[in-house]
């Protein structure tokens, strides 16, 4: 089994809350779809939070899993050697996430930043999720 995961974040400084957007994606067909909304939250933890979420779905063994986010932040905090300077403790609980869930992919993860700006059906699905999240936060 192959599947892709589109994970998105936002954040409404204006009301202090966030959300985020989760699509699940086999064959090409979406299979599943989450969303959530947070209290005092930054857009960079909802990135992030959203990508965690999706790393801990995966439950049992797959052949292959692509995490496509559109927060360039998020995949290099988690996969190229950037220090960060916030989330310091989310991020590593990422990271040991992604050891785990690794652990029940048989070829390595896949990261892929997708660009926010350009037309992507799964991708616009994810944010317009997030964005829904955040403004749902009462």
């Amino acid at each position: 089994m192959e599947f892709k995961i589109y994970t998105d974040g936002s954040s409404r400084m204006s009301k202090n809350s966030g959300g985020i957007g989760i699509v699940w994606i086999k064959d090409d067909k979406v299979i599943q779809e989450y969303s959530k909304g947070f209290k005092n939250a930054t857009n960079n933890q909802m990135e992030l939070i959203a990508i965690y979420i999706a790393l801990r779905s995966i439950k049992k063994p797959i052949d292959s899993l692509e995490i496509l986010s559109d927060s360039e932040y998020s995949i290099g905090v988690l996969t190229k050697p950037w220090k960060p300077k916030k989330n310091i403790e989310l991020i590593a609980k990422i990271k040991k996430q992604i050891v785990e869930t690794q652990k029940l992919v048989k070829e390595p993860i896949k990261w892929t930043h997708v660009d926010g700006h350009k037309d992507n059906e799964f991708n616009n699905r994810a944010d317009f999720l997030a964005t829904q999240a955040s403004d749902m936060v009462l």
